[in-house]
């Protein structure tokens, strides 16, 4: 497997990596793709592909990704403008938790956690290696941005991806109902 930056040719494989994650995995109608892309794939790759990359297979083929928003003012209001008026139309719930999500989001920018991600491999190459290179690729490019820290949100019951993060120096920085809030500063006051 090799580690690269997100290329347009990757947008479907990586839709499809974060569909097979989501609860819609069972249901990857149009309309729950649309939804659910809308919230946790589409506007990394239209808007901050630089601070997207997947782990490739021998063909070329993204079998894993991680996703970065830097920026998240643009973020904010891009997600607001062009992503989330679907899904408040065809899936209130969704929407009403993703805001509600968001809102809460707002504090770990206020401490220095101003960058968050996905990370997401296909079950069938899920690799702790390869995963430590998606995030080391996306930080390494935080670091040349002088971005502060970054955060991500893992399930609660999710043992592996909480013990993976705490391995690279993720620490646990707030609790939301089911999940836990990892954090990771970039650069310290040393």
């Amino acid at each position: 497997m090799t580690i690269r930056p997100y290329q347009k040719k990757d947008f479907r494989f990586v839709e499809d990596i974060c569909i097979a994650a989501s609860k819609y995995a069972d249901d990857d109608t149009p309309l729950n793709r649309a939804i659910w892309c809308s919230m946790y794939c589409d506007y990394y790759l239209d808007n901050q592909p630089e601070l997207c990359f997947v782990s490739v297979d021998e063909e070329d083929v993204p079998v894993g990704y991680v996703l970065g928003a830097a920026d998240m003012d643009d973020y904010r209001d891009r997600m607001q403008d062009l992503y989330l008026p679907l899904v408040r139309k065809v899936s209130g719930g969704d929407y009403f938790r993703f805001v509600a999500e968001t809102k809460v989001c707002e504090r770990y920018i206020r401490d220095g956690y101003t960058a968050h991600l996905y990370l997401n491999t296909a079950e069938e190459h899920r690799d702790a290696e390869l995963e430590a290179q998606l995030l080391s690729a996306l930080e390494n490019k935080l670091k040349e941005m002088f971005v502060e820290g970054l955060y991500i949100i893992a399930g609660q019951k999710d043992k592996e991806k909480r013990e993976f993060l705490e391995k690279y120096g993720y620490e646990e920085i707030d609790y939301l109902t089911g999940a836990v809030v990892y954090g990771k500063k970039l650069y310290t006051e040393d």
